[in-house]
């Protein structure tokens, strides 16, 4: 059952439990250190990432506890700056081609998260209506909230 929530541009969502979606913003987290001028939002989505070795516990719904701080990654990507936005879409293709270079049996599910997501990222490029390819059955509205750096 899906757990964690990412809304993407046009208010699809990629839906999927806890910790696919945490491994899977650790990968593409792991590749914004890559990307020259991505050092700010970085920073900013690092915090999210879940760490077991580092003593975080799931919490039960979509997040988990680092000491008393209860975080979730669910996201809008909407609420990232553009440019940021751009960062993280070019972290999941890097992310998405390193996993196909490896070519580890082990990252099945993460090249077809991956794939996935990309996916859905050239639907919304198209213009495809959002209901075509959405994990939920609603569209998210537009948000006003604009978090992290860049803004």
């Amino acid at each position: 059952m899906a757990s964690a929530f990412w809304t993407l541009e046009d208010g699809r969502a990629l839906a999927r439990r806890w910790s696919g979606m945490a491994y899977l913003l650790e990968l593409i987290t792991n590749e914004l250190k890559e990307i020259k001028g991505a050092e700010e939002f970085y920073d900013f989505i690092e915090k999210f990432v879940f760490r077991e070795e580092n003593g975080d516990e799931y919490n039960g719904y979509g997040g988990f506890i680092r000491k008393d701080e209860s975080i979730m990654f669910n996201f809008d990507l909407r609420t990232f700056s553009p440019e940021n936005r751009d960062f993280f879409w070019k972290a999941t293709q890097s992310a998405l081609n390193r996993i196909k270079i490896q070519n580890d049996k082990q990252n099945e599910g993460m090249e077809y998260l991956l794939t996935t997501l990309l996916d859905m990222h050239k639907r919304i490029k198209k213009g495809e209506d959002p209901m075509l390819f959405n994990d939920i059955g609603i569209i998210h509205p537009e948000t006003d909230e604009k978090i992290g750096p860049g803004w």
